[in-house]
């Protein structure tokens, strides 16, 4: 199966789910769970966002000491 067609599937399925939880509730709550998703969504992105952060810093942080132990400085002295 290639990546663009579970994509798809996902993408699909995620639908259905999203109507089936509509389905529970009546059709007055529709705006209500409209918030709610909103509020998931950025509550997801911000979770999303503080994790890659903490990934590229933890890159950084070890491509520097990487870098820190591979280097030779070579000392000389100025008279």
């Amino acid at each position: 199966m290639k990546n663009q067609e579970m994509i798809d599937r996902i993408k699909i399925a995620k639908e259905y789910q999203r109507k089936a939880i509509r389905a529970l509730f009546p059709e007055e709550m529709g705006e209500h769970l409209d918030v709610i998703e909103k509020e998931l969504k950025m509550m997801a992105m911000e979770v999303i966002t503080e994790l890659l952060k903490d990934c590229n810093a933890n890159e950084v942080f070890k491509e520097q000491s990487s870098q820190e132990q591979t280097s030779k400085v070579k000392k000389v002295d100025i008279v």
